[in-house]
């Protein structure tokens, strides 16, 4: 399972590194040429007969360990670019894409069978420097008015941090069901 999840994120990568803007400036370009093939975001592991034909095992032995791999669900911006807004504050400006989630995929309880999912991580830079203000207050002690202070913190703390997993519950929890991106 792992070795077929690295080779899914290697290949995301190789897609997301042909077709992001390299600056702000510059728009995406969408092309990615006739030679690579687009697949996902619901990566699907190989069937016997994919196994058979592609390792050439005619009249070999599989392995059935492969068989008992399960499908992948990556949510990456690639894929989903519209998800690139805050939970936090709402900001999609200052929001840039910070690697994959580091707690690997989760299970998943599909349909038909059981899944995975593997998330990018999405920073806010403008809750990054919101919750520096916040801690360089509350380090300070300054005295003046408290209350306008804790309300401010209070506000932010319902949702903290500044960046989200894509597969975690604290970004999905403002989502209504019918907003959620399909495929």
């Amino acid at each position: 399972q792992l070795r077929w999840e690295a080779e899914v994120v290697k290949y995301v990568q190789c897609l997301w590194e042909k077709s992001r803007p390299r600056s702000k400036k510059i728009e995406p370009t969408d092309k990615l040429g006739l030679n690579i093939p687009l697949l996902g975001p619901r990566f699907i592991p190989p069937s016997y007969m994919h196994i058979q034909k592609c390792l050439g095992l005619r009249h070999q032995v599989i392995k059935p360990v492969m068989l008992y791999i399960k499908p992948l669900n990556i949510i990456h911006p690639f894929y989903y670019p519209q998800l690139a807004t805050c939970p936090r504050c709402g900001s999609d400006k200052e929001t840039t894409w910070e690697g994959w989630t580091s707690t690997g995929a989760c299970e998943l309880h599909g349909l038909i069978c059981e899944e995975t999912a593997l998330g990018a991580q999405l920073q806010c830079n403008t809750c990054k420097k919101e919750s520096e203000k916040t801690k360089k207050v509350n380090d300070m002690n300054i005295p003046g008015d408290v209350k306008d202070v804790r309300a401010h913190t209070n506000q932010l703390a319902k949702l903290e941090g500044y960046c989200f997993a894509m597969t975690s519950t604290a970004y999905w929890s403002s989502w209504e069901h019918w907003q959620i991106p399909r495929e």
